[in-house]
């Protein structure tokens, strides 16, 4: 950008001054009732919002887009989505059409920061501190209470960012890891002052009025603590606020929760997607719950006590007889949170102490509604916010405004002044005919009117005639002489002026007011506000746990130590995608001395989905959710590794078999005794000797070699694994159930106990609609293959060259033959159809 070649006007260069110290920002500068761009920002924004780019200067070297101020949240939406950051130059002035408005840049909206009030976007930020073992992670969302800061190995921090999923993540400068790079954040370089523990601590215990951080669990020079200033600090320094209503610091413990690395999440689908986890469960009533519901999908608990709290409260919300009221009346509750929040950093508006006066409202009804539920969920007595709720519900008009000054805000009777400004205001035509009747009997004038005009305001006019003769009062004071009358001004009438035409003025002065006396009473309840809007967003995401489970007929899970049974498990995702279509149940008993099942059988028939159902039944229980099959025990794991699927990182330069070491590396190195393992077909990716080496080291060491024993579920191709049962004493196998019958193969998706005999996969490629001569060419292949004899093994190496013409062209006739229409033929057409027929099939009987 650059306006060398533009004339500087005042404006221009107040322009270019603002917008050089935001350089890395559109810069949306105020003029009046819009917010405009130039140069090169204009150009982008007239891009991405697909707006008209037009020009201040009649040489067109002034390009320029604007948007309108009081819309300027749903353009601020777009461009934050599309990774842009933007700051906000506002007016500071009025403008007196003489002097330059003063302006100034009030704030800077970023992904990871900006607060919409229709909660459209979720935004929060990450700051990481890399280290030599371990990485200090802070992660905060604009709406939320708490910094929740971990400090963890790079692979559960990264564990942890997948699920937090942040918009953007600070980072030292020039300590960025490749593995933070790639993600769907934007990575954000900030100098390595920001992360210092030993400053950091000293900002963040003033903050909070503390000599330390002990209180939070954080001891001096914790890399934690530098995390955290960095991301409080970006936070501050973007929506150029004190974000008051931040109460402190939360650490996230390996202990505490079961850790699901990036490609559990990814593997298991969790998160993303129509066909996900949290798209299933996701029958939240409020935008506080689904964002609830997503962190403990991504965070289940370890602690057996918080979890069997949880699943109390569902198994009472199961119970209870008035469970859709209660869900009916979170249905009408607003994000309290996010509300707070946006008042407190100055971004807030009249809605947003609607949606905190609407839930207070309905906050009763669900208090009583949840009777059974309360202590279990925390919520605290409405007389906590009884007062504030009376204040917001009398002093607001129903429907609200977006600003103040467009409509009314304040309900009538709750200022005087304010009622007699709009009084007068809306009653001025009353008021001027009381005054108009009271003049005309006091003048004896019958024939006096009352007028205005821009120029000389308000007026009392009588004729010419009527003038000489009337005798007025020394109050009315000559204002102007027509050729036809003559127009007179009195003190009352002048004072009315005054006030009618400085009503509007007055109104929305009282209104500010009132709008800043309601803000500081909100924020003076933020503790309580916050701690209801938690509790509302916990009953919410357990009620959608209990309508979960009562539609699916789930159980509540039990847990043990030393055994992982399941009876008649599901996969609640796949079972909701069948539409109708059956779902085959299956069991799973695994045990100190059962820790190792391998799975086999051929592909379609269900060995993944058995793998999947048994990971998410484990993440559901430890959610405190009820989980869909007829009983459950299992154990509380601290770790569940995935191996599922074959995909490549080319941008990293990993194909898919060296993505499928480093994950498999990933949980041989990192999982315990008290982990569940589920690898599917480890060692696919080469060749067939190395992946079946591979896979059995691979399953040597999980059963104990590695000097643990986890729970491990292991599905293969690789037949020959099933061997080891024999000689692993923990090991067992298991296989899908296929039906023969009259040469035809079907699925039973049955989980029996004993290995395969067999892969089926050439009737799953006849299945998947490969040419026959494939098949048939493959089941001989096969036959001669499976026959382990070495002359076998050559001749089937051997292409069949006359069965390969005679079969491959015998098909394409056979094509044909199914392609004809014999009724849509005339006779003489299909005899000749039929000799071409006779003649091709001859050639081919001929042909050597």
């Amino acid at each position: 950008m650059s306006g060398s070649d533009v004339k500087m006007t005042p404006m221009m260069r107040q322009y270019l001054e603002w917008k050089n110290k935001y350089p890395d920002c559109l810069l949306l500068f105020r003029m009046g009732d819009f917010y405009e761009t130039f140069f090169d920002d204009a150009r982008t924004v007239s891009r991405e919002l697909d707006l008209t780019l037009t020009a201040r200067d009649g040489d067109k070297k002034l390009p320029m887009a604007g948007v309108p101020y009081h819309a300027v949240d749903g353009y601020l939406a777009r461009l934050i989505e599309k990774g842009y950051r933007v700051a906000i130059c506002e007016q500071m002035s009025e403008p007196d059409g003489r002097t330059l408005v003063d302006r100034e840049v009030i704030r800077v909206v970023t992904p990871g920061t900006w607060l919409p009030e229709d909660a459209s976007l979720n935004a929060s930020l990450a700051a990481v501190l890399p280290g030599k073992e371990t990485w200090a992670a802070a992660f905060l969302a604009p709406s939320s209470p708490h910094v929740r800061v971990a400090l963890a190995g790079p692979d559960e921090i990264l564990g942890l960012i997948t699920g937090e999923a942040p918009r953007e993540l600070l980072v030292p400068a020039s300590s960025c890891p490749p593995a933070l790079r790639g993600g769907s954040w934007s990575v954000l370089e900030l100098p390595k002052s920001e992360f210092s523990p030993t400053s950091g601590q000293s900002r963040l215990a003033a903050r909070w009025g503390l000599r330390d951080l002990a209180p939070f669990g954080l001891p001096e020079n914790d890399p934690r603590i530098g995390a955290a200033a960095a991301a409080v600090s970006y936070m501050e320094e973007t929506s150029f606020s004190k974000i008051s209503h931040l109460q402190g610091i939360v650490c996230l413990t390996s202990e505490s929760y079961l850790h699901l690395d990036q490609s559990a999440q990814m593997n298991l689908e969790l998160l993303n997607g129509g066909a996900s986890l949290f798209a299933f469960l996701n029958r939240c009533r409020t935008t506080a719950g689904r964002r609830l519901l997503q962190d403990w999908i991504v965070r289940p608990l370890r602690d057996e006590r918080a979890v069997n709290r949880r699943l109390d409260a569902v198994e009472a919300l199961l119970a209870a007889q008035n469970r859709r009221d209660l869900e009916e009346g979170l249905a009408c509750c607003r994000d309290l949170e996010r509300s707070v929040a946006r008042l407190h950093l100055g971004t807030g508006g009249p809605r947003d102490l609607a949606a905190i006066r609407d839930t207070l409202s309905v906050y009763p009804a669900v208090f009583e509604s949840a009777a059974p539920v309360r202590d279990l969920v925390g919520l605290p007595d409405p007389a906590l916010t009884g007062e504030l709720a009376s204040r917001l519900a009398s002093s607001l008009v129903q429907s609200v405004p977006r600003t103040i000054g467009a409509t009314p805000l304040v309900a009538s009777g709750v200022d005087e002044e304010l009622d007699s400004w709009r009084s007068l205001n809306d009653g001025g035509q009353e008021w001027l005919d009381a005054y108009l009747e009271k003049e005309r009997a006091a003048t004896g004038v019958s024939k006096l009117k009352v007028g205005y005009n821009r120029v000389f305001g308000f007026y009392l006019e009588l004729s010419k005639g009527a003038a000489a003769e009337a005798k007025l009062p020394d109050r009315f004071e000559r204002r102007q002489t027509l050729v036809n009358g003559e127009r007179f001004i009195t003190p009352e009438l002048k004072e009315y002026e005054d006030r009618r035409l400085s009503a509007e003025s007055h109104i929305k002065d009282i209104e500010n007011r009132i709008f800043d006396e309601l803000c500081q009473a909100v924020m003076d309840a933020t503790a309580a506000l916050q701690q209801t809007g938690q509790a509302l967003a916990r009953l919410d995401v357990l009620a959608s746990f209990a309508d979960v489970a009562s539609v699916g007929q789930y159980c509540r899970p039990v847990f043990s130590p030393d055994r992982l049974e399941i009876r008649a498990g599901r996969h609640p995702v796949v079972e909701a995608s069948l539409r109708g279509v059956p779902y085959v149940p299956n069991d799973l008993t695994m045990d100190r001395t059962r820790r190792v099942g391998l799975v086999t059988g051929p592909n379609m028939a269900g060995k993944s989905t058995y793998l999947r159902a048994a990971a998410i039944i484990q993440i559901m229980a430890q959610m405190g959710a009820f989980v869909p099959a007829e009983k459950a025990s299992l154990p509380l794991v601290d770790r569940l590794f995935t191996r599922i699927g074959a995909r490549d990182e080319l941008s990293r330069g990993n194909s898919t078999f060296m993505v499928e070491m480093i994950e498999t590396a990933a949980i041989l190195n990192n999982a315990t005794s008290d982990s569940l393992v589920i690898l599917d077909e480890v060692g696919r990716g080469t060749s067939t000797y190395d992946g079946m080496s591979i896979a059995w080291a691979a399953l040597e060491y999980l059963h104990g070699q590695g000097g643990f024993r986890p729970w491990v579920l292991f599905a293969t191709h690789y037949h020959e694994l099933t061997r080891l049962e024999e000689t692993l004493d923990g090991l067992f196998n298991l296989s899908m159930a296929v039906s023969e019958a009259d040469g035809e193969v079907r699925f039973l998706h049955h989980v029996q106990e004993g290995p395969a005999d067999r892969s089926y996969g050439v009737e799953v490629a006849r299945l998947a609609g490969l040419p026959r001569v494939v098949v048939r060419r493959a089941s001989e292949l096969l036959e001669k293959l499976e026959g382990d004899a070495p002359k076998g093994r050559s001749e089937a190496m051997k292409p069949s060259i006359q069965m390969e013409l005679f079969d491959l062209e015998g098909d394409r006739l056979i094509d044909r033959l199914s392609a004809l229409r014999p009724d849509d033929m005339t006779p003489k057409e299909a005899l000749d159809c039929l000799y071409r027929l006779t003649d091709e099939a001859r050639k081919l009987r001929m042909t050597p």
